[in-house]
């Protein structure tokens, strides 16, 4: 099959060595010299039950003379072990879907040869070592989810340095552990202009980060458990966001909540373990979950709260 160019074989019962299954243990050099992956645009093996290490696989892959892979799905298996940094020799790759496996290590450097890039999805395995600041290279690159992952180390402007195209950024723990550190300056301006940005244990603080003040489209904002102090800016409040999803709960933050945010319908809010204070905040209906939980405010709870009131 010198001409296949997509192959999908997601949610099968495909078992064992992701290589053994897929070549069915022909050997490398025999699969580089038929050609068989070579002209592939896409391939998807998720859902399946592969395991072991995917290097071989890669190899395969990137050892074409030119490789026109831009879709490469494994998720949903039980594969591990580190991530090559033969990826990065897939020069093509657009998206690349490998969440909810087993992988451990650091996020290789070479990633930041995919200038192609669109969409990477790393979340849900076991990587605990660092994000390389080449991530910060990949101008195409809309979406980042590396969520529920024990990774380490310190995150600064150079990660996201030329990311002008980024709307999407998840790093979301459920554990109360923080083990990344994000040292961001300020007066840092981001380059792009993000709708989802869902943090959770890690440390984001001690300030409410600055850099947020330039990010008007945001829908969704998840600061939690980020060990962020003090008040929140005046600027944040006045930003006009219509958000879906608003969780800075689990930190150390204080002040009044204003009645000034505005909400899509099925909207949360999540404000638990904090230190504000003052009244009871009156927001859009369109606010579905309210949890205000450990915080200290006072007065009585208002007739309107949940009336309908201007979005």
């Amino acid at each position: 099959m010198r001409n296949l160019v997509y192959l999908d074989l997601s949610s099968n019962n495909l078992r064992g060595s992701i290589l053994d299954s897929f070549a069915n243990r022909t050997s490398i050099e025999r699969l580089r010299n038929m050609g068989s992956l070579c002209n592939l645009k896409t391939l998807i093996l998720s859902q399946n039950d592969l395991n072991g290490e995917i290097t071989e696989l890669i190899d395969v892959l990137s050892g074409c003379n030119s490789s026109w892979l831009e879709t490469l799905d494994l998720g949903f298996n039980d594969l591990g072990g580190f991530l090559p940094n033969s990826l990065g020799k897939l020069h093509n790759l657009k998206s690349l879907w490998l969440w909810d496996n087993s992988f451990v290590g650091s996020i290789p450097s070479s990633i930041g040869n995919l200038s192609y890039l669109e969409e990477l999805y790393l979340s849900d395995n076991s990587m605990n070592g660092t994000i390389p600041e080449t991530l910060g290279r990949l101008s195409k690159l809309v979406a980042i989810e590396l969520s529920e992952n024990p990774l380490t180390g310190v995150v600064t402007e150079a990660h996201f340095s030329n990311l002008t195209s980024l709307k999407e950024f998840s790093n979301y723990r459920v554990t109360p552990r923080v083990s990344l550190v994000f040292n961001i300056s300020p007066e840092w301006i981001p380059p792009f202009k993000l709708s989802l940005l869902r943090i959770r244990s890690c440390q984001m603080g001690p300030k409410f980060p600055a850099w947020l003040r330039n990010q008007t489209e945001l829908t969704s904002v998840v600061l939690s458990n980020a060990r962020i102090s003090g008040t929140i800016p005046e600027w944040f409040w006045k930003l006009d966001l219509h958000l879906d999803e608003l969780d800075i709960g689990s930190n150390n933050l204080g002040g009044r909540v204003p009645n000034s945010m505005k909400f899509l319908p099925g909207a949360t809010v999540d404000l638990e373990e904090n230190n504000f204070q003052g009244p009871l905040p009156l927001w859009s209906s369109n606010v579905t979950r309210l949890n205000l939980y450990d915080n200290f405010f006072s007065g009585p709870i208002p007739q309107e709260l949940g009336e309908t009131r201007p979005c």
